[in-house]
């Protein structure tokens, strides 16, 4: 599995915005990720899955969020574009799909998204990429599921971070087809859930111990086990199931 980093640029004014936002959307879940995510920002290189509560946004380990947010700033001209589309795909689509395969992803997300940009056609709804994660889930084996709630809940996450990195202002209920495949890639590294899967429990002195978790609940592990223990082809039907519910 490849490691992945995060970029510490933007996120101290971005979560003020998104604990704010929360405060108006008083539902456990959504506070739950404005107050988790303010406290571990700020940590860097990614934290390990030992660790409690969300973590920030992640990107691929040739990008930093620094150029997801130029690129998607660009997204409206062909090169610009093609950069944020191709960063997209190589955070969501595994390697093991093969070189081919993943520029031929990003080629179609960046016409994709350039024609919803242009257009405003072809939205992604909010419950097309809900059942897009749950396919996915379904085809790795894993119980993990989501809900639209967790999805707009990162898109605001998104929106924070950077307006160029989400729509949601102005298409509550839709999104682009490169903020729908930033969501997807958010919603693995968050186990399509805004709550920690695995907390930490008391030990007998009352100490909050971090056990080691079962790894049904680990969405990135169970994709890089897929990915390991099949072909090419066949990682690339797994995605291409993703890409044909996105209209990609």
């Amino acid at each position: 599995m490849r490691k992945r980093f995060v970029s510490r640029i933007g996120w101290g004014r971005a979560i003020c915005r998104a604990k704010a936002w929360a405060g108006i959307v008083s539902t456990r879940r959504v506070l739950l990720l404005a107050s988790a995510t303010c406290v571990a920002l700020w940590v860097q290189p990614l934290r390990s899955q030992a660790s409690p509560g969300p973590a920030p946004i992640q990107v691929s380990p040739q990008w930093n969020l620094r150029d997801l947010i130029t690129h998607a700033k660009a997204a409206d001209t062909s090169e610009g574009s093609k950069a944020y589309a191709r960063q997209l795909a190589e955070m969501f689509v595994s390697p093991r799909a093969g070189d081919s395969y993943v520029d031929a992803f990003a080629g179609r997300l960046s016409a994709a998204d350039m024609l919803a940009r242009r257009e405003g056609k072809n939205l992604i709804p909010e419950s097309t990429i809900v059942q897009a994660f749950n396919d996915l889930m379904s085809r790795i084996y894993s119980p993990l599921r989501t809900d639209t709630n967790v999805v707009h809940v990162l898109r605001r996450t998104l929106y924070a971070v950077s307006p160029a990195l989400s729509t949601v202002n102005s298409n509550d209920s839709e999104c682009l087809p490169g903020e729908a495949v930033d969501v997807m890639a958010q919603l693995v590294q968050h186990n399509g859930s805004l709550e920690d899967l695995c907390p930490p429990v008391p030990d007998a002195t009352g100490r909050l111990v971090q056990r080691a978790c079962d790894e049904k609940f680990n969405a990135s592990v169970l994709i890089s086990r897929y990915a390991q223990s099949h072909s090419a082809s066949r990682n690339a039907e797994l995605f291409n199931h993703v890409a044909q519910l996105f209209g990609i």
